[in-house]
């Protein structure tokens, strides 16, 4: 029984892990993505020198906001369909367990009779 235990727990320490390596990845990925776009943006708007040159980084302006706003929808499709994945790995972990004890309850149950009869 405590041997079970310890690998169920082994199994839930081992999918965590994973999962949470998983989104200290993703975090790390859309960190740096937003960095760089802040980090160019500001090298646009110090190069600007004059008003044509204002112009052109306000109308790119536009198109980064588009982008950015689309890489925010994608972001967070990407932590939903992570949570997801999370909870169906850890469901996993118990389910392996679960169906143990659930089988032996369940033909003791409909052949309750049969079985401390035997």
């Amino acid at each position: 029984m405590s041997t079970d235990l310890f690998e169920k727990a082994n199994r839930l320490n081992q999918t965590l892990f994973a999962q949470f390596s998983k989104a200290t990845e993703m975090q790390m990925e859309a960190f740096r993505r937003y960095a760089d776009l802040a980090m160019n943006q500001a090298r646009k708007v110090s190069e600007v020198r004059d008003l044509d040159d204002l112009k052109q980084v306000t109308s790119e302006q536009a198109e980064t906001l588009k982008s950015l706003s689309e890489q925010f929808t994608n972001d967070w499709k990407a932590w939903q369909d992570y949570l997801t994945d999370t909870r169906e790995q850890v469901q996993k972990v118990f389910e392996a367990e679960a169906p143990e004890p659930a089988k032996e309850k369940a033909p003791t149950q409909k052949s309750g009779g049969s079985k401390t009869a035997a």
